[in-house]
């Protein structure tokens, strides 16, 4: 997962001196910093307390009501920021964010600017990182503002109603499927110890390798095979005769199935997407690629 990304080189940094880290992020914003990184007193030894440390004060010593003059050097700062959420406490990185965001008001074309760019950073496909309970609290932030048009915050009221419906831990929003036979199956009757579930489009070229090489695998079929995986294939278009044809080639242990309505339920920021969900059909990880999954497999 991209969340593993780059875990041993932010390691080394936090354990590093100040000045270390001020030189990375000269490297990173081209040259220029925003202001110096807080300095970790000695004192502090845990990775945890350290990053915390960190993340409590990061934002100490800038104005946020003053206006944005270099969007690319902020935008490298707050990626560096959004860096040591991954090693910090869930609460205080929360609480640091709504603090944040609530100095940010001062300036809406700050707070606007500072919310696309979390979008950019932990939201969009192209994110580094990508946190679901990192994320809510800017978009709760985006949504409590009373000096943002309806407009403004549409997008962001969206994002939060469809992440709220696929939270990792809850149970997975059931929908039918229109099996290639023409037959119809709930999510929910589907039985299993664990499930996989593929969604992809027929348009999508990723999607069309992405089968194939899942077809192939020879882990996930011993895994089929023995029970252990139940693997669903869904398709986000409608139910056509022409479709069901090509269907019918596909994997033949697989579940296949049509359904052009399971966007609006589900959180697919990429394609193709694929959930983990346990027998209960409770999230276990979402939003994972073919090669995310094929590593977690071999």
């Amino acid at each position: 997962m991209k969340a593993i990304k780059g875990v041993l080189s932010v390691f080394v940094v936090l354990l590093l001196s100040c000045s270390v880290m001020a030189q990375d992020t000269e490297d990173l914003a081209g040259g220029e910093r925003l202001f110096d990184y807080p300095e970790v007193p000695d004192t502090i030894i845990t990775l945890e307390n350290r990053t915390n440390y960190i993340v409590q004060n990061f934002w100490n010593n800038y104005d946020f009501s003053q206006p944005i003059r270099n969007e690319r050097v902020f935008e490298a700062t707050f990626r560096d920021y959004v860096t040591f959420f991954k090693y910090a406490h869930k609460t205080i990185v929360v609480s640091c964010i709504k603090d944040m965001m609530r100095k940010a008001q001062s300036n809406k074309s700050n707070f606007l600017l500072i919310a696309e760019i979390a979008e950019r950073a932990l939201y969009a496909p192209g994110a580094e990182y990508w946190s679901d309970e990192v994320y809510i609290p800017f978009l709760e932030s985006v949504l409590d503002n009373n000096m943002l048009k309806k407009s403004e915050k549409e997008r962001y009221k969206y994002q939060l109603e469809l992440l709220q419906k696929n939270l990792m831990g809850d149970s997975a929003q059931d929908f039918e499927l229109r099996l290639a036979d023409g037959s119809k199956k709930k999510l929910s009757e589907i039985e299993g110890k664990m499930f996989l579930v593929f969604f992809n489009d027929e348009e999508c070229d990723d999607c069309t390798i992405g089968r194939l090489r899942l077809s192939t695998d020879v882990t996930l079929n011993a895994l089929i095979d023995a029970g252990e995986i139940t693997f669903v294939c869904v398709y986000m278009g409608k139910y056509t005769d022409e479709w069901a044809q090509r269907a019918a080639s596909y994997h033949d242990k697989w579940i296949i199935g049509a359904n052009d309505e399971v966007a609006e339920k589900y959180d697919l920021r990429i394609q193709p997407s694929i959930y983990i969900l346990d027998k209960d059909k409770v999230i276990l990880d979402k939003n994972i690629n073919v090669e995310g999954i094929k590593t977690l497999l071999n």
